[in-house]
């Protein structure tokens, strides 16, 4: 089975673990990253030559589609979408592995940590299609959809930890979550108060440092007061060393206490790695 793998860059694999990137033509492979885009879902032709060809008379350009469709099925040498001339495709899940499906498959299922671990990078990455604009829209859009569900993830995941003082885990998630959105106030209060409760408030104070100087230097405004109320509360009142792992800590109330900013009201987001989509500045 071939692997397309679309989060911080583009490549597919053959099954033997060999890159057969460099044999596809690039619009051939940007047909297919749509198609695994819809998952489930089925394009028509017409929406398709409208991604790739806006400008271009409807003949020339449904003759454009049939040709790339023709060059795509021999470039694969297996059939990986369904639908014949003149009908809409859809991507066949079951000829080809695709990253952004087993993503979202495992968001639906609530399979946070598979999720995470396929999220290496922004979705395409580096990767762009010349004179398709139709098409570079979508890939904004679903780079934003798809890093918003990774933050999502990563938040619950750093959640669950939290509660229940695996402060090892959560330190994990919320750096995780740090290096996706650095200037997001939630991940910063989370992490420092993380550090702090496994017994490192020096960390949760360097934090609260570079968090500051990003702020200053990317948005050219102060930090945000949760966390520099945290950060006055550790440096005056510092939580001794915890035992870890399902062990309450002994961390002083005025810590233990501080939460992070609530959300606000709407419903959740479907989940920004740090390029597309809007940042969390709350």
């Amino acid at each position: 089975m071939l692997r397309l793998r679309t989060f911080g860059g583009v490549s597919v694999e053959r099954e033997d673990g060999a890159d057969a990137t460099a044999t596809f033509q690039k619009r051939r492979l940007a047909l297919l990253i749509l198609l695994a885009g819809a998952r489930d879902r089925s394009i028509s032709r017409d929406k398709l030559v409208a991604y790739f060809w806006p400008d271009a008379d409807s003949e020339r350009a449904r003759h454009n589609l049939s040709q790339l469709i023709y060059g795509l099925r021999r470039d694969l040498e297996v059939t990986v979408f369904t639908g014949n001339a003149g009908e809409a495709l859809r991507f066949d899940k079951d000829a080809l592995w695709s990253d952004v499906i087993e993503f979202e498959d495992a968001i639906d299922r609530g399979e946070y940590e598979r999720a995470v671990a396929l999220y290496i990078g922004p979705f395409l990455d580096g990767w762009f299609l010349a004179d398709a604009p139709e098409y570079e829209r979508w890939v904004e859009e679903q780079r934003g959809r798809l890093a918003e569900q990774a933050k999502l993830a990563l938040r619950r995941l750093a959640d669950a930890a939290s509660l229940s003082n695996n402060h090892d885990a959560a330190v994990r998630w919320w750096r995780q979550l740090v290096t996706i959105d650095p200037l997001a106030v939630r991940p910063a209060v989370g992490l420092m108060t993380a550090l702090a409760a496994s017994g490192d408030p020096a960390a949760a104070l360097k934090h609260a440092r570079i968090y500051e100087t990003l702020v200053r230097e990317e948005l050219d405004s102060a930090p945000d007061p949760a966390v520099v109320a945290l950060a006055d509360r550790l440096r005056s009142n510092p939580p001794p060393p915890s035992v870890r792992h399902g062990v309450e800590s002994k961390q002083p109330a005025a810590i233990a206490v501080v939460p992070a900013p609530a959300p606000a009201p709407g419903p959740a987001p479907a989940l920004a790695l740090a390029s597309g989509g809007t940042r969390d500045r709350r």
